[in-house]
């Protein structure tokens, strides 16, 4: 099986167990025209909204960042690019922020690798919050360039923040604000804390299809598939000559009598997914499903990274570690929609974890 990319261990260092919770939170993604909020098990929001389709070659980009909690500020930054010219950086100067051709003052940007990156000040930042619910022409521009972020989604979006976070009615809601104190809005939570135990990181086994043992195992494992999923659809295998064939199954060695089993479950034009199952070292008894979409298992972890469609790349995350018992999800991240950033331009989680080695 492929290994997982380097960096997707440096990066995946979040996750959250159970039993920190107080009470545990359930992480929410929701998108509506050109904004989309991610609110993780944290309690910690992020709203983003981007550019619209016909302003797809000067790519731009705001987040809306909250934590749970009372009192809590919101954070503004954004992210703008060129999609097919170079910026050159002697005409950024004197870049400014207009909200329906007010002048909001000017902004001060970081420039690297052809992105601009900054942060709304407060002026800036209340002034878009006080005019989420009417139409609102939001801009970034200089004499030479000029950015639009779309407005399309952000009241659908932030209310949806609101509602997360139990701010509707209080005098903390960014939309349908009210009387009410902030005395029961969600409590943040910690980040959940994880302790890797590490495995072996190549496969002691590989069964072949035309086996018994693999038969018996395949069988198994077909038999634990996630009951959200169309049986008929599930780890179907590789098309080859207009049927699914199943691929090889590769066995690693856990702890505590464990085995991790691994199968190439699909594969389409930008992506493929292997399937992950704990089973006993006998492999036999009922096995315990982890994933249809893993891109490489190593040393006690399982990640996967999927690509978005779109313009410019975009990134599915996840990622999982083995505890001693299970494999505990630590990561469920976005990088934004596929706007013209390459690689995204954000981290949208709905789950954040520590990962102890």
């Amino acid at each position: 099986m492929k290994r997982l990319y380097a960096w997707l261990s440096l990066c995946c260092v979040a996750v959250t167990s159970p039993l920190i919770f107080a009470k545990e939170i359930k992480g929410m993604s929701f998108s509506h025209q050109d904004w989309e909020v991610y609110c993780s098990n944290t309690g910690t929001c992020r709203a983003a909204g981007y550019q619209d389709d016909q302003s797809q070659s000067m790519p731009a980009t705001i987040l809306l960042t909250r934590n749970a909690g009372a009192k809590q500020p919101v954070h503004g930054t954004f992210t703008l690019s060129s999609f097919d010219q170079a910026l050159d950086n002697k005409k950024l100067n004197n870049l400014r922020f207009y909200l329906n051709n007010q002048d909001y003052g000017p902004v001060k940007i970081n420039i690297s690798d052809q992105l601009l990156t900054g942060t709304l000040n407060s002026k800036q930042l209340n002034g878009l919050l006080k005019q989420t619910r009417q139409n609102t022409k939001i801009i970034f521009k200089n004499a030479d360039y000029t950015w639009h972020v779309s407005d399309a989604g952000i009241t659908a979006i932030l209310l949806k923040m609101d509602d997360f976070q139990k701010r509707i009615g209080t005098v903390g809601a960014l939309l349908k604000q009210g009387a009410g104190d902030e005395s029961k809005v969600l409590a943040a939570q910690p980040k959940l804390v994880v302790n890797k135990v590490k495995t072996t990181a190549k496969p002691y086994l590989t069964l072949q299809p035309n086996t018994r043992q693999y038969q018996a195992l395949h069988k198994l494992l077909m038999a634990a598939w996630p009951p959200q999923q169309n049986v008929h659809e599930f780890c179907e295998g590789i098309y080859d000559e207009g049927s699914a064939k199943p691929q090889v199954i590769e066995l690693y060695k856990l702890t505590n009598h464990k085995v991790l089993a691994t199968t190439l479950c699909w594969r389409g034009a930008y992506n493929e997914g292997y399937g992950a199952w704990v089973v006993n070292q006998s492999l036999t008894g009922k096995p315990i499903f982890v994933t249809e979409s893993a891109s490489g298992f190593a040393a006690g972890e399982i990640g996967s990274m999927q690509k978005g469609r779109g313009i410019g790349d975009c990134w599915s995350m996840n990622q999982w570690i083995w505890q001693g018992q299970v494999f505990v999800q630590t990561m469920d991240r976005w990088s934004g929609m596929c706007k013209g950033f390459a690689g995204g331009a954000w981290d949208l989680d709905l789950i954040e974890a520590v990962v102890k080695e």
